[in-house]
């Protein structure tokens, strides 16, 4: 192979295109550079002497197997003329002067000059002075950028004398490369279409989110910031063409190189724009010119020195379209000419077919040609009308004119006919397209039928194509061939039809959506089209628009598991997991429709649970993929608040292949990739801007050590000290801060911890390198983690003191030391102490007097929204934990170790999220209102954060994969992502609209406090005629209130007296309240139970108290209510209450009473049983009660426990115990109550026996293998003693002793609760059963 003649031969080119900065990085690693070699390049200027330099290096120092290792290099650019480029050094290299890849280096090279129009020189003349005038403009704008103004009437030929100029540039003098240009239309549009037509254009340059942005301003700016954090993507040449509004010029500002065409030149645009005013008149030779290429070959009618024909040039101002629609008249006679000077000239004209700014008739031209079509070609001429202002493939115009019957043959030569007549322009090759002038555009549109407005026939245009696009297909939409318009453009064509019925056969037709996915190779496309089509379709109040809306959604949440390549939508569909059954439906019948030869496979989803009461997981709304196997477990994202969100992560982390990508989460399009030194990564980070980033991996001489780039300018960043000392990068932690400064340039500030994990460096970038800041903090222990803190202003570390003794006790020092340090002054803010270790006694938090014995802190993170806290997680390494949150207010800095201190402000979090592993992921959102926890139970829960309460909580449950690695927020954002097992990135967000939260109890379920001095004592909500209403007892001083919400308004009762509960039931318009009174009889308090009517009034005088009974129990006595229900049956009134009272030697019984007030007569009847030992309550209805008790032995161990039935009774009969159960706790306790499907007629059924029976058969023979099977494996999966089954029906529900839901199920089929373990579900007012169903309410 002759290596050095392909680079000699391909030298010119080498230096023009070669983007060496953006290589550096790949050509240091692969060995084609020196360290110095690069040092040296970086300080050239000029792009060529870059270029030039590496290409002398290639030739003068490197062997053939460099040349192949920068010829793969090139390829894997993601520049179509740098892979190229690589084809062709290869091909000429070995010497194939014929290669099909260097063979398409010119041809690929077009997709620089994105949707440029085509100016072939057989259909346009060159102006030279104009053309090099433009050149020249452009040439400067390209070394050092700017902006140009070519303004001129329409139809003067700016677009094309622009279009020239760039061609030329670009394709043959090789400027603006390797970028190129976009060429926009703008012309007479609304700020809405501008804002759509923007959009568009930052989706497609890769900027993410697109969808939200509601502004032009911020459209802009977007765009903007984009272009300060992508530099080389800066240098893209913007070429907007024909602006009419002057305003619009302010909101393409955004890059730094464009070209603008535009009827107007304001004042304005002189300070900025360099303006080129457009030859608006051909010269008597260039228009002469331009008629000789317009007319036939056979016309020999003498042009030159020709009266009429100079008379026909000036009449028409020289104006280029003008003159190229005349010459395809094919005049050849003085007659025909005196004519058309008698037609162009006519000033009596009406408005309709008049043109603003022209003194003379130009539509008339235009119907002259037209006048000479026949019949039918003039009406499939106008039918063009319908196409947008770009290339129009021609099977789109096969399509419009099919049902006239019209041939490919026949369409191509009237295309031909019509191009000759510069009607349009039409390139007939391989890809075969036209392109018609906006004036020419605007003319078809223009009604023939003058009955018909101008609305009427843009609908009657789109709906002719629509049918036949319609009648092409046979119907089948995704037969349809694949022409670079049609599966962009037939949503937005069917819309502008207004045919909702072919709108709705497009959002069901899977196999059109492939192919739209293959084809834009992204799902974003195809949602942003239907999401237009649900608008519309929601606009006309379409039935059933909200299936569409599934199916977007759909789409989205599993994006990142879709193969778009090998795309098969139908058979995804089949076999995913999803509650919209229409889908699945509908796929399942178009497989059935597909050939034969293809073969199709579903899912079944047999028993599948259907929530319809309140949604409790969050759904995932969109997934991505990053990474490839098991051990890419890391990632990092950027700021959006700075432009596009990038994903930092691993490809391959541990092998040799190992790689660096940052993705553009958007488009998920890799943006820029990196070979690390070494293959084995331990963690990834990534600045707000998404310019800077770093990754730790495994070094033998330093163990961890941290490498840093700046992925815009593709350089290495080296850590420097005061003196400007470079420094070693072995650090422990390294923490890009959370925004940016831009302090005459852009800074990102980065913390790191050392490698002995003692000191704290803030540094920030300067140019190529990391500067330190002079600012540091040295602590003699071992610090465990640093992070920045609100928005980076502060920053907060860690450590604590296992390693010092305290001579006077000698034990640890159980104390972690945490404070927080402001930046901007470097002063220490705040310094406490928490436990290092802490144990768990009942529901009490307290220090461990032993270190080694206790739950050691793990992770702490910062929380100052509207009350400073702490979220403290303990853990340890057998799986136990506990977390919560530490309230700072109250909490005195230095006495951490006072156990009533550290219990009244510590609020752990509920038992069932404190299951945390170790090293769990505890996530604070940068409005501080969430904070998410990675559980041990395959759940990340959200816990939502309310004036410093733990106030409600949801959980997020991976489709795919129950191993999580990691979760984080999206800054700015209630959206967070979370990264599972199988290299899946789901996204969410807590403001779905479906979304409830299940509300938590703070303050170790004590009474929440409300702002401004008041208490909430009580609660209770219900649905009264089907609307929610809820209400809360409240205390403000010596004034209680209730105060009542509905959906529609919010107002307070004033209760007059002291109460401490407060209940409301369904459908009865009374609310109870229960308090308790000293009696001047008595010496312990009475109850009082009292009913306030018509409570749903806000008139305090129609409300009133009632009170309904005094219940006075015995003498030393404490009474409690327990549970209240309202049975609706009987209009009856239940309260159970517990009673508590000492007898000899102290010791507590317990006692049970059951009151029952009939609302109606206001007949009360008491019941009460005495009770030894304290009760709970296992299950209530409205007509029975079941309670379970321990007895404890004289050692205080419980031994036995007694299971008691009720039988609620009414205003006739009383209440009675019916049955009880004695058991050994030890041997544990299995037990099944039959309620009756008649409560009033029949009593319900006990059956019982212990739950532990070494003898399987003999507790088979007991229960029957069913019951005995589900009673068996809730054994394994419960450490509970009791269980309790209870049946109504064909259903039944599993609870512990301690009243929370194993299982529920019914004869088919059952379903685990949190996979068998206890959930802390409680059973709302009992009412686990409810219609023909369970009922399970979460308190």
């Amino acid at each position: 192979p002759n290596v050095k003649a392909a680079l000699e031969n391909n030298g010119e080119y080498f230096l023009k295109i070669v983007p060496v900065l953006e290589l550096l990085g790949h050509l240091r690693f692969k060995g084609i550079l020196s360290t110095r070699q690069v040092e040296e390049i970086r300080h050239l200027n000029i792009r060529e002497d870059m270029n030039e330099y590496l290409l002398n290096t290639m030739l003068n120092q490197r062997g053939d197997q460099d040349f192949y290792t920068l010829c793969e290099i090139l390829e894997k650019n993601s520049v179509k003329a740098v892979k190229h480029l690589a084809f062709k050094l290869l091909a000429d290299a070995k010497g194939k002067v014929q290669n099909i890849k260097a063979d398409k280096l010119l041809a690929d090279s077009e997709s620089l000059l994105r949707d440029l129009p085509l100016t072939l020189e057989s259909d346009y003349i060159l102006r030279d002075d104009f053309n090099n005038t433009i050149c020249n403009q452009l040439k400067h704008i390209d070394q050092s950028g700017g902006h140009i103004l070519v303004h001129g009437m329409p139809g003067c030929g700016k677009t094309i004398a622009v279009c020239q100029a760039v061609r030329q540039l670009i394709l043959q003098e090789n400027y603006f490369n390797p970028h190129g240009c976009y060429w926009i239309k703008i012309g007479d549009i609304s700020e809405q279409q501008l804002l759509t037509i923007l959009r568009s254009l930052a989706t497609e340059i890769g900027i993410e989110n697109t969808e939200f942005i509601q502004s032009l301003v911020e459209v802009k700016s977007k765009i903007r910031q984009y272009f300060q954090r992508n530099t080389q993507m800066s240098d893209l040449l913007f070429i907007f063409d024909d602006i009419w509004n002057q305003k619009y010029f302010d909101y393409l500002a955004f890059s730094k190189k464009s070209i603008v065409t535009s009827r107007f030149n304001h004042m304005k645009n002189k300070n900025s724009y360099s303006c080129i005013p457009a030859k608006e008149n051909l010269t008597d030779d260039e228009a002469i010119l331009v008629l000789q290429k317009r007319r036939n070959k056979d016309n020999n009618y003498k042009l030159t020195d020709n009266t009429l024909v100079k008379r026909t040039i000036h009449n028409c101002k020289g104006l280029p379209l003008a003159i190229s629609i005349i010459g395809g008249l094919n005049l050849q006679s003085d007659e025909e000419w005196q004519d058309i000077i008698k037609i162009i000239i006519e000033k009596d004209l009406p408005s309709e077919v008049l043109i603003h700014d022209y003194d003379f008739n130009l539509f008339a031209a235009f119907q002259l040609s037209f006048n000479q079509l026949d019949e039918v070609e003039q009406q499939l001429i106008r039918l063009l009308g319908v196409f947008e202002a770009v290339q129009i493939p021609l099977q789109s115009i096969i399509s419009l004119w099919k049902p006239y019957s019209i041939s490919k043959i026949m369409t191509t030569t009237l295309l031909k006919k019509l191009n000759q007549r510069s009607l349009l322009k039409f390139v007939d090759n391989h890809s075969s397209s036209c392109a018609i002038h906006d004036l020419i555009i605007e003319y078809l549109r223009k009604p023939v039928d003058l009955k018909l407005s101008s609305q009427q026939y843009h609908t009657m245009l789109h709906k002719n194509l629509i049918d036949g696009y319609a009648e092409q297909c046979q119907g089948k939409w995704f037969r349809y061939p694949h022409d670079y318009y049609f599966y962009q453009y037939l949503i937005y064509h069917a819309i502008q039809a207004e045919d909702q019925n072919s709108i709705r056969k497009i959002m069901i037709d899977f196999n059109w959506m492939n192919n739209k996915i293959q084809r834009d190779k992204t799902i974003y496309n195809l949602c942003v089209d239907m999401e237009k089509a649900i608008d519309y379709l929601k606009s006309k109040d379409i039935e059933n628009w909200q299936h569409y809306q599934q199916l977007v959604q759909l789409l989205q949440r599993y994006e990142s598991n879709l193969p778009i390549k090998s795309l098969d939508l139908v058979q995804v569909l089949l076999t995913l997991d999803y509650d919209t059954s229409w889908i699945r439906e509908h796929a399942l019948k178009l497989a059935k429709e597909i050939e034969k030869d293809s073969k199709y496979w579903k899912i079944e989803f047999l028993d599948k649970e259907k929530d319809h009461v309140v949604k409790r997981t969050i759904e995932p709304l969109k997934s991505k993929r990053i990474g490839k196997t098991y051990e890419d477990v890391h990632f990092a994202i950027s700021n959006p608040s700075y432009g596009n969100l990038r994903i930092i992560g691993t490809e391959n982390n541990k092998k040799e292949e190992c790689r660096i990508v940052i993705m553009d989460y958007a488009t998920s399009k890799i943006v820029h990739q990196i070979s690390p030194r070494q293959s084995y990564i331990k963690e990834v980070a990534i600045s707000a801007n998404g310019h800077v980033i770093a990754f730790q991996y495994y070094d033998i001489q330093t163990e961890w050590k941290w490498d840093t780039y700046n992925v815009e300018n593709n350089e290495i960043l080296y850590f420097f000290d005061e003196l400007e000392m470079p420094q070693e990068q072995d650090f422990d932690q390294l923490k890009f801060f959370p925004v940016i400064h831009n302090n005459g340039g852009i800074q990102v500030v980065l913390a790191t911890l050392s490698k002995n994990r003692k000191q704290v460096k803030v540094w920030k970038t300067e140019r190529n390198k990391i500067q330190y800041l002079k600012k540091q903090i040295s602590i003699n222990y071992e610090i465990e983690s640093i992070e920045w803190i609100n928005n980076g202003s502060k920053i907060m570390l860690w450590w604590r003191k296992y390693d010092e003794y305290d001579d006077s006790i000698s034990r640890y020092e159980n104390e972690c030391q945490i404070e927080i340090w402001d930046l901007q002054s470097w002063q220490c803010l705040k310094s406490l102490q928490v436990p290092a270790c802490i144990v768990v006694e009942g529901k009490r938090c307290l220090p461990s007097i032993n270190v080694g014995h206790g739950l050691p802190l793990t992770s702490v993170q910062y929380i100052a929204c509207d009350a400073e806290s702490l979220v403290l997680l303990y853990s340890s390494q057998n799986s136990e934990s506990i977390g919560g949150l530490l309230k700072l207010k109250n909490y005195q800095l230095n006495l951490w170790f006072d156990v009533n201190l550290l219990h009244n402000n510590f609020h752990p979090f509920p038992s069932f999220i404190n299951k945390f592993q170790k090293n769990s992921d505890i996530v604070v959102f940068d409005d501080k209102q969430f904070v998410s926890i990675v559980s041990t139970d395959k759940k990340v829960y959200v816990i939502k954060i309310t004036n410093g309460h733990i106030q409600s909580y949801s959980y997020i449950k991976l489709t795919f994969s129950n191993l999580l690695h990691k979760c984080t927020f999206i800054p700015g954002s209630n959206r967070f992502l979370v990264y599972d097992l199988n290299n899946s990135l789901y996204e969410y967000t807590l403001q779905a609209d479906d979304l409830q939260w299940q509300i938590l109890c703070d303050d170790n379920h004590q009474r929440r406090k409300s702002p401004d001095g008041e208490k909430v004592l009580d609660y209770s909500y219900a649905f009264i005629h089907n609307n929610p209403v809820g209400v809360q007892l409240i205390r403000k001083g010596e004034n209680y209130t209730l105060k009542v919400t509905d959906y529609r308004k919010e107002f307070d009762h004033d209760l007059k007296q002291q109460y401490d509960k407060c209940y409301i039931y369904d459908d009865l318009q009374s609310a109870i309240v229960i308090g308790r009174y000293k009696h001047n009889n008595y010496r312990n308090p009475c109850v009082v139970i009292a009913q306030v009517t018509d409570f749903l009034s806000e008139n305090d005088q129609i409300q009133q108290l009632k009170i309904l009974c005094q219940y006075n129990p015995p003498d030393n006595d404490v009474a409690n209510v327990e549970e209240s229900r309202y049975r609706k049956a009987d209009d009856t009134l239940i309260v159970v209450i517990n009673e508590a009272f000492h007898e000899i030697h102290c010791r507590l019984t317990y006692s049970l009473a059951v009151i029952t007030i009939n609302l109606g007569s206001g007949q009360t009847m008491f019941y009460t049983c005495e009770d030894w030992f304290l009760w709970q309550c296992i299950y209530m209805d409205d007509y029975y009660l079941i309670t379970y008790s321990h007895d404890p032995d004289t050692s205080g161990i419980s031994i036995n426990t007694l299971l008691q039935c009720y039988r609620i009774g009414n205003n006739r009969t009383q209440t009675q115990r019916i049955g009880a159960q004695k058991y050994d706790q030890i041997r544990g306790f299995a037990c099944k109550i039959i309620l009756p499907e008649n409560q009033l007629t029949s009593d319900l059924q006990i059956k019982s026996s212990p739950q532990k029976i070494r003898d399987k058969d003999k507790f088979i023979e007991c229960w029957g293998e069913k019951d005995s099977n589900i009673f068996d494996r809730l054994s394994y999966n419960t450490s509970s003693n009791e269980l309790f089954m209870i049946e109504k029906g064909q259903d039944f529900i599993i609870l512990d002793g301690g009243g929370r839901a194993l299982m529920k199920g019914n004869n088919l089929s059952f379903k685990l609760l949190n996979d068998g373990g206890a959930t802390d579900i409680i059973i709302f007012k009992n009412q686990i059963f409810y219609g023909d169903g369970f009922w399970i309410g979460f308190n």
